[in-house]
This record gives C-alpha cells, structure tokens and sequence, in this order.
C-alpha cells in the first residue's frame, strides 16, 4: 500500500493516466490520491496534457487532399537546379512527423506552463484555507495592511476603502508570497463566508493571463490587470462575486 509520505512515481502516475496499474496498484494509487492533494494535482494536470497533446497532433495533421498534392509534387520530375533541394517521400514524411512534433512540443509546453500556474495558485489558496495558516498581516485596515508591504515588493498597490468593496466582503490579512518565480502580494479576503485569496504581481514579469485556467478543481481563478499590475483571485465564491472583487481592486490602482 502507498503510504502519504510515499508519493507515486511519474512512471506510476502515467502508468495511472494510461489505465495500465495492475489491480491491486491502481486501488492502492486511489486511495492515495483521496488524501494527498499533492499528488491529485499531478493526476490532474498528467489527464490535461495528455488531452491537449492529443488535439495538437489533431489540429495540425495535414489533411489528406493536402499530403496527396505535396505528394505528386515529389514524385514529379524536378527542375535540374533544384535537383539537390528534392525530398524523396520517405523524407518528407520524417519532415512533416518532425514539424507536427515540434508545433505539438510548443503546445505542450503552453498548457503545461498553464497547468503549472493553476495548481501554484490553488496550492496557494489552499494553503490559506488550512486551519495552521497565520497570515503575518491580519488586519482589515489597508492603512495598515499597504504599508506592511513597503521595502518588502519591487512595486507598490493601492487598496480601496471598506465601503468601496463589495457587500459582505472584508479584507481579513495579508502575507509576502511568490508566484511564478516573483515576489507578490497575498491578500486575504472574506466574501460572506467564502474565503479569497488574491496575488498581486507586476504586469512586467511576463505573465500571460489568458493562458490560466478559469478553473481548477471546483474553485474559480479569475484575474485583470490595472496600471501595470496583475490581479488573480482565488475562492469557491460565486464567479460574478469574485469579479465584484477584483473590479474593486482594479479600479484604486490608478
């Protein structure tokens, strides 16, 4: 049996992903997975790569009336000057398979990046929502939270007044984290009994938006930039709550 601490190997976890454990293997990787979200993140993002590996090869497969045109292209006599340029069709097709795998490698690494951002902010959030987290702000004064961050971020923020949030929303802390490699502020906010958790970055960092998942895991990440900065929010909370959210987080940030 696997133990929590034993984590599963790759090979065990493609091997799980590819429905190819031995019985016995794949009741005791289940029953793993059910207490280590660690490891069900991995799963996740295995089953994800592996279905937008497979739409990339789809995408870019030539279609047949293309390969049979490029074909009687080949087999026709070329011109003498561009004798040493021809491919033999054994070459063109090692040429289209190295192509296809090279556009299907870009792709990967996109949604692998994607997949990789997502679980970095749902362990983030999770993170907050366990029961041993102390935030080292806790406080739901921003003129208290703001210049805690001062000498501590390479940027500074703005944070609305209590009244400029939305109904039943409260600022509860915040702490110093790092996303993607960056330094970024951790906000803590409650939105009627919902925990939310939202990172600050600089827009600078290069960090494209659109390429994170809207959700992950039956939470909800949502984001926006405003003067120069990156906002993204965490929370099972209603969707078009949590935009209230950062709208209002938004808009101070001018």
């Amino acid at each position: 049996m696997i133990e929590t601490s034993q984590h599963p190997g790759p090979d065990t976890i493609n091997a799980y992903v590819d429905l190819e454990l031995p019985a016995d293997e794949k009741r005791d990787t289940q029953q793993h997975l059910g207490n280590c979200h660690f490891c069900a993140v991995r799963v996740l993002s295995a089953i994800e790569l592996k279905a937008a590996t497979a739409q990339a090869g789809r995408c870019f497969t030539p279609a047949p009336e293309v390969m049979a045109r490029l074909t009687a292209r080949l087999h026709a006599e070329p011109r003498p000057v561009a004798r040493i340029y021809s491919f033999r069709p054994a070459a063109w097709g090692s040429l289209a398979a190295a192509v296809l795998l090279a556009v299907s490698l870009v792709g990967w690494n996109q949604v692998r990046h994607s997949n990789t951002l997502a679980a970095e902010l749902l362990d983030q959030h999770l993170a907050v929502l366990s029961a041993d987290a102390a935030p080292q702000v806790i406080s739901s004064d921003r003129h208290t939270v703001k210049p805690w961050f001062q000498g501590r971020l390479p940027f500074s923020f703005n944070l609305p007044e209590s009244d400029a949030l939305p109904p039943d929303t409260t600022l509860k802390g915040a702490d110093l984290t790092y996303f993607d490699g960056q330094p970024a502020a951790l906000l803590i906010f409650t939105i009627h009994k919902h925990q939310v958790t939202v990172l600050l970055t600089r827009q600078e960092n290069g960090l494209v938006l659109a390429e994170i998942p809207k959700a992950r895991a039956g939470f909800t990440i949502h984001s926006a930039t405003a003067n120069h900065l990156q906002i993204i929010a965490v929370s099972d909370v209603n969707p078009a709550e949590l935009d209230l959210l950062i709208a209002a987080l938004a808009r101070v940030q001018g």
